[in-house]
């Protein structure tokens, strides 16, 4: 059997701007599947994690060119986590070893619950160790097989909705109540949750209704062949008309953070020349800046979209500036962590330099990386609507 139709690629989109803020890879054959896997072979726990990691890496191998601008999703078992997080940070390795000159995308894993066994501890310390391996955690189905005080334990970067769970909350009380449990302890640890499988609008109304922003599913965007975010975006029709209503019981919680309003940054490593910028722009349409990267991910470069082009499309600038460093053209990145709430981020990119106020802001994650963008204009849109 061939790699045809093998994997797939589903956006997963934030739903207040519409734009794309992941990407997961998709095993479509059962054979790729460990549940298929574990019910037709006599495995082991170890033997399933072999497997399942072997084909994470397969997973990201199998496509070519991917868009950097936004995190990859790849699905293992809390199984594999525990018994070959060594090898799952093979999947990692392998990208950064063809990448070229262009940086790899952030990846963030996506642990399902386990098959076997995966003892609390020795997950907690197998998460521990592949983060510090610069990997982004998610918690896929935690209502199916983690605890409650799972996701505060481990504190990952994303939670998600399983699409049974999504499928029955538009007509079934307890699915709600599950759900809203979650969220209120991933509200309350500061952890984001998405939403997966959202086929009806009914399914969309009911995971705007408990306050989800991110969600991926056959209504928003289909599953592509190839890792590109290029075209995505969601449909007019299902833009929110509104804001959703927020229940005053938490009207006095604590201040959303500003990477709700976040999107993915077009990022380039901060030794490449001024052609490689103004082809990432070419390539990115939509985007108003490049953000360059040291080796860590760090921030060490900010090109703004039009002073940019301006400067290279002067007399003789391209000839000029095509093969000097893009660093020599680039301004100070001006930065926040990721978790400052929207009126704090206001406030300081409104205050300083008033040439750079309306520059997108970068956000850090806690290890200092570039976590992606927020712009000007989405910040002030939602002050506006807040007020």
């Amino acid at each position: 059997m061939g790699d045809h139709g093998r994997f797939a690629f589903e956006p997963l989109l934030n739903l207040t701007n519409g734009r794309p803020v992941g990407l997961e890879v998709l095993r479509c054959q059962a054979r790729d599947q460990v549940e298929h896997v574990a019910r037709n072979a006599v495995w082991g726990t170890r033997q399933l994690a072999e497997f399942d990691s072997g084909i994470a890496i397969a997973s990201v191998l199998h496509g070519a060119d991917y868009d950097a601008t936004v995190p990859l999703h790849v699905d293992v078992l809390a199984d594999t986590v525990v018994n070959a997080r060594r090898r799952i940070a093979q999947v990692r390795a392998s990208l950064v070893s063809r990448s070229g000159p262009h940086p790899v995308p952030p990846i963030l894993l996506e642990i399902s619950p386990a098959l076997s066994a995966a003892p609390a501890a020795a997950l907690t310390e197998g998460v521990a160790e592949l983060r510090a391996a610069g990997f982004g955690i998610g918690l896929d189905g935690p209502a199916r097989g983690f605890g409650l005080d799972t996701v505060a334990d481990l504190a990952p970067d994303l939670v998600k909705l399983d699409r049974d769970l999504v499928a029955r909350l538009p007509y079934q009380p307890l699915a709600r109540t599950v759900a809203k449990a979650l969220v209120e302890v991933c509200r309350e640890v500061g952890v984001r949750v998405a939403a997966t499988g959202v086929s009806t609008p009914e399914q969309l109304a009911a995971v705007r209704d408990l306050g989800i922003t991110w969600a991926q599913g056959s209504l928003l965007a289909e599953p592509r062949r190839r890792p590109s975010t290029e075209g995505i975006l969601l449909p007019a029709d299902l833009m929110p008309r509104r804001r959703p209503a927020v229940p005053a019981q938490r009207t006095a919680a604590r201040a959303a953070p500003v990477a709700g309003l976040g999107q993915a940054a077009v990022t380039l490593w901060d030794d490449v020349p001024a052609e490689s910028v103004r082809q990432a722009l070419a390539d990115h349409p939509q985007a108003g800046s490049v953000v360059l990267l040291d080796a860590a991910g760090r921030p060490t470069g900010f090109l703004d979209r039009n002073r940019f082009m301006l400067a290279i499309s002067g007399p003789f600038g391209r000839a000029l500036y095509a093969n000097r460093p893009a660093q020599t053209l680039a301004e100070p990145p001006r930065t926040l962590p990721a978790r400052t709430d929207v009126r704090t981020a206001l406030q300081f990119c409104l205050g300083g330099d008033r040439e750079r106020s309306y520059d997108d802001i970068v956000l850090l994650d806690d290890a200092g990386a570039c976590s992606g963008i927020v712009r000007v204009t989405d910040l002030l849109q939602e002050a506006t609507v807040a007020a």
